[in-house]
């Protein structure tokens, strides 16, 4: 577990959050008090990550602790928004109220994330069997037909010298290929955690062909929802800004709502600097210029999330389409090359047979 939040991976999905969420403020509607219902959840969550921090919030509240400041002090394991919204819900007194909004954006969270993993899990399925077929063909098949050129003297073609060249490196030196893997994905984690490095991965997202797309609807998703939540539990536009810049987390964005906080400051409106960012989808700040002269802002980001989210289902849905016979067609040619090179001379042995 500990080597898992080390390297930068999350213990727990949308659901996790989605779940305690709802089940706290069931418990809270009913009347059950915030620790005796922070009790049960630790007895009870499944996740075992989630209900060790659950048994230390518990404990946290019991030494004098708000929750938001138990939840706070678990080491960046909850999300930023949810401990916003739970010290706003304290402070108003509306905690139950709040864990059930938060209950509805990690439900839509988990579906946008369920989505997005349908869709991509049979190219990456594919992709996976392909490069299995393809390292057995050139770590055990290869050589055996090596040895039956060898033994006539023949030499093999020099696309498969290649291929095999590279299955004796790979057989030869894995203990080490694997060790090196390993320390250029913790060098790459380590660089991205730098301030350089963060803003080169956060640009590169933004920019690529395709994914790019993907991601910046992925990510006026997230605003509009995020937004539309803290401004429907009575949080102010300038806190609500704070908030939601966690949540996007990219840079890019993060200047652009720091720049949207300074101009709000100085009385001007949340649509015109938002248009000047240029990183936020026109539709977004349409509807954001919309909801602000009608006095339903929530309710327009939350409808323009909902757009987003179904545009992000839809971008992907087409992409995961699109790549299963591109895939197929790569493989299918990457392993007749092989096997062309492989039976083209064997055609030859045949003849001097």
């Amino acid at each position: 577990m500990a080597l898992l939040e080390k390297l930068g991976l999350r213990l727990y999905s949308s659901r996790d959050l989605m779940l305690f969420c709802r089940k706290l403020a069931t418990m809270l509607q009913t009347g059950i008090p915030l620790l005796q219902a922070l009790q049960v959840l630790a007895g009870q969550f499944e996740n075992s990550a989630f209900r060790a921090k659950i048994s230390n919030i518990q404990q946290g509240v019991e030494e004098g602790l708000s929750f938001a400041e138990a939840l706070a002090k678990q080491e960046s394991f909850f999300p930023p928004l949810l401990v916003g919204m739970v010290e706003t819900g304290e402070t108003a007194g509306m905690l139950d109220t709040i864990m059930d909004r938060m209950a509805e954006h990690y439900e839509k969270q988990h579906d946008l994330e369920e989505k997005l993993r349908s869709a991509t899990a049979y190219p990456l399925f594919i992709s996976a069997v392909a490069l299995v077929a393809i390292l057995v063909m050139v770590i055990f098949v290869l050589p055996q037909f090596a040895n039956i050129f060898n033994s006539f003297g023949m030499e093999m073609p020099l696309f498969s010298r290649i291929l095999f060249q590279l299955g004796s490196l790979v057989v030869t030196y894995w203990p080490l290929l694997i060790l090196l893997s390993l320390l250029i994905f913790i060098a790459l984690k380590q660089f991205i955690k730098t301030g350089h490095g963060r803003l080169i991965t956060d640009l590169l997202k933004l920019r690529l062909p395709v994914f790019g797309i993907i991601y910046r609807q992925t990510a006026a998703a997230r605003f509009a929802r995020s937004l539309s939540t803290l401004l429907a539990s009575g949080i102010t536009l300038h806190q609500a800004l704070k908030l939601v810049d966690r949540v996007v987390n990219n840079l890019e964005y993060s200047k652009a709502i720091a720049d949207l906080g300074e101009s709000l400051s100085s009385g001007d409106s949340l649509s015109r600097p938002l248009k000047e960012a240029r990183c936020f989808p026109p539709l977004l700040v349409e509807m954001i210029r919309v909801g602000e002269e009608s006095g339903t802002l929530d309710y327009t980001l939350n409808k323009t999330a909902h757009f987003y989210e179904r545009e992000v289902a839809y971008l992907v849905d087409r992409l995961g389409s699109l790549l299963e016979p591109i895939l197929l067609l790569v493989v299918g040619l990457f392993i007749g090359l092989i096997v062309y090179s492989i039976m083209s001379p064997m055609y030859q042995v045949f003849q001097i047979i």
